[in-house]
This record gives structure tokens, sequence and C-alpha cells, in this order.
């Protein structure tokens, strides 16, 4: 056993999406700026990112992050994850900073204000403290494009993520849990044909308008798979979207597993606001004789 081969981690989701934060870990890094850095990550380290992906007994829903220095932000974060899956996620970063600033890791501002660097730019994140706890931790988005379709609309976050937006079909009642297995066999049609017209389509989304203004949604990434979280890039578009009508707009997008999330926009950068939960620390150590090394995936 090399104990050499220590990594520590602190585990936290938003709004269900869960990420895995390394604070410590022998993974060492040829190249200082942040690109490089991320290439590095996605090219080696394979068997490093399949035990702390896959243990303890991982799924296809966690994500992993690698805090680091920065030179043009606050601090930095690398993304890694499962083959075939979507890296950057807006969940991440908020996960990430509240994580590390209730637990030190990265020091406390009296206006809140935190610079983040990525492979997506630099974004801006605000956190609001009571006591040592962040209590909500918000992120403007950088720009969001709206087109239609006769079947959906299309959103483009950033410029770079593409989210195309589906109402309820007819054999959809209601977005419950009650319909999950219809709801994932739609799914599930729907981004293989969309993946096949549209290779740089990032996922969909099935949509339910609520009496009360709000939304529900499930959202599918590329391999089919449901987000737990409503996603803060689908709740982005649903913003956009509504924003054609004008004015300040704020809503709310739930879950089809009951979470929640808020977003505004008053003509100009739309914000969603939420809460990290921290649900755990762990210890991993690499041993390259375990016949398991890759670890348990549970899907």
């Amino acid at each position: 056993m090399e104990f050499g081969k220590m990594f520590s981690s602190m585990d936290a989701h938003v709004a269900g999406e869960a990420y895995r934060i390394v604070t410590q870990s022998p993974i060492r890094f040829k190249s200082s700026d942040l690109k490089s850095q991320s290439e590095e990550l996605a090219n080696h380290f394979k068997t490093e990112k399949n035990l702390l992906l896959n243990e303890p007994r991982g799924h296809r829903g966690m994500h992993g992050i690698i805090p680091v220095a920065s030179n043009r932000a606050d601090i930095g974060l690398l993304f890694f994850c499962h083959e075939k899956v979507s890296g950057f996620k807006y969940e991440g970063v908020l996960a990430a900073i509240g994580t590390l600033l209730e637990m030190g890791g990265l020091a406390r501002r009296e206006n809140g204000r935190y610079t983040v660097e990525t492979t997506e730019g630099v974004i801006e994140v605000r956190a609001v403290f009571d006591g040592d706890e962040v209590t909500e931790i918000s992120v403007h988005n950088q720009s969001a494009s709206v087109s239609r379709s006769t079947q959906a609309a299309s959103v483009l976050i950033d410029g770079r993520r593409h989210y195309l937006i589906y109402p309820l079909p007819p054999v959809i009642p209601e977005i419950d849990l009650a319909h999950l297995s219809v709801i994932n066999e739609w799914g599930t049609a729907k981004v293989a044909e969309c993946v096949r017209t549209d290779p740089e389509v990032s996922g969909i989304a099935l949509v339910e308008e609520r009496p009360d203004g709000g939304f529900r949604s499930v959202t599918f990434e590329r391999d089919g798979y449901i987000r737990r979280s409503p996603g803060i890039d689908t709740t982005l578009a649903l913003l956009a979207l509504q924003e054609k009508q004008g004015g300040h707009v704020r809503l709310s997008n739930t879950s089809i597993f009951g979470s929640t999330l808020e977003a505004e926009s008053n003509d100009g950068p739309a914000s969603v606001r939420t809460e990290t939960y921290v649900m755990g620390a762990h210890q991993f150590v690499l041993d390259r004789e375990d016949p398991l090394a890759q670890g348990f995936l549970i899907v």
C-alpha cells in the first residue's frame, strides 16, 4: 500500500448535483496555467480519477473538482468526471466555493464576492453568510441566446453549451415521480435523436410550467442520464425564454426529485441562487495491488 498516494476530499451537493472537492492530492501538474493543467488532468491520471469518482461506491452522478492557484482570479477550479460526461457545470463552481469558504480553504471577504478561474473563463460568485455558515450562494452567467423551432426552444448558454427545451408531450401528463418510467423512456429516445442530428448538443430539458408561475423540469445529459439537480444551465435557459417578454423576471425551477433553484434577471446578467450542502469528508489511498483498483461504480 502506498500511503504517499493519499487523497483527501470534501463532498458537497448543490440542489442534488454531487461534487467531490479534492483538498489534498499527490497529483502534480507540469504547467502553471489553468488551461494547460486542465488538459493534463483530462489526458492523464486515469487511475487517480477513477479512485476519486468510484470510491466509496461511486456513481455516474459524482463529479470531481481540484482547486488550484490562479493569477487571474481568487482561485482556479479544475473539473474531472466520468467518461462522456460534461465536465463544467455552474453547480460545481458553487459547490466548491461554498465548501472552501466554510472550511477555511478560501479567505472570506467583506463584500462576499469572489472570482473563479475555469476553462469557461473567469466567473464571479457571491456568498451570503450567517456566522460561519454560507446560507446563500449565487452566480451570474455571461449570456444566453434563444431561438425556436416547431418542436423545441434552443438556448445557447455562455456561447458554449447548447440545450433544447421541450414542453410536455401528450404521453406525459405532468413531471412527477409517478411518471418517471415514461419520462425516462421519452428522454432516452429524444437525447439519442438529438445527438444524432446535433453532435454539439449539451443536453435536453423537459419542462412543465406550473400554475404558480414556476417550472418543473427534467434535464437529460448526452448519455441519457437524468440530472438530480434542476440544472443551473436549464434554469438560465428558462429565464432567457421568459426574458423575451421583457422587464424584471424571477422564477423557480424544481427537479422531478424535489430540489429547487431560484433565478432572476432585470435586463442584465441573469443570476441563480442556491445553497451548498457539505455531505462529508473522505480520505482515499491508492493501492496498486488492489485487484479492484478501479473502484465500484453504481449505475
